[in-house]
């Protein structure tokens, strides 16, 4: 019977620090990581561990939005650990161990579904709070939309590089055909066409 430490954040930009320092403390046999959004179940890290773990096993998360952020993909990952006979702990949900499994399982489950419900609630609340500030934006003339990767401005120093390499080809007529520039610059055709449109 393992351990299994599961730890997620939502970009690679962000760090796992905090949650694998909690893996450490409670003595994790096996830790999986991921550093993907929670609106999917599509993770690496996540299908590993669905592949590793094994009746009588436990999985635990700081909290349950790491598992998801959507209510029905929460309410499909307990019920598969139900299935299998794994024990789910959830750091920041009260542990009831009344000595009735009945119970404890009762409360359980109703404290997993109020929590899945907010996980899923509050990521509605953010992209509504996107959604009504981008109006704002758009409104007072400030919008500039997503950040373009492949630009002379790009915070990206590859993204700068990529597109001032395919600005100079493309302009001094350094190439044979559109698709060789695509692939000498590892970028798709419609990304070179988007590029070469700001030009």
């Amino acid at each position: 019977m393992a351990l299994i430490f599961y730890a997620r954040v939502s970009s690679k930009g962000q760090n796992l620090d905090r949650q694998l320092v909690r893996a450490k403390q409670v003595k994790a046999d096996k830790i999986f990581t991921d550093k993907f959004s929670g609106k999917s179940t599509n993770r690496i890290g996540l299908k590993k561990l669905l592949d590793f773990i094994r009746e009588g096993d436990t999985v635990e998360v700081v909290s349950l939005d790491r598992l998801s952020r959507n209510y029905q993909d929460i309410q499909h990952l307990v019920q598969q650990f139900k299935d299998q006979k794994i024990k789910l702990i959830v750091d920041d949900l009260p542990q009831t161990n009344t000595g009735n499994n009945l119970v404890d399982q009762f409360m359980l489950d109703m404290m997993l579904n109020l929590m899945s419900f907010v996980a899923q609630n509050e990521r509605k609340k953010i992209r509504e709070r996107q959604r009504q500030g981008i109006e704002q934006a758009k409104k007072r003339g400030v919008y500039k939309g997503r950040a373009k990767k492949y630009a002379a401005n790009s915070s990206n120093r590859e993204g700068r590089l990529v597109y001032e390499g395919i600005k100079r080809d493309y302009q001094n007529n350094d190439y044979k055909t559109k698709a060789e520039l695509a692939r000498k610059y590892g970028v798709t055709r419609q990304q070179l066409y988007r590029i070469i449109d700001t030009f």
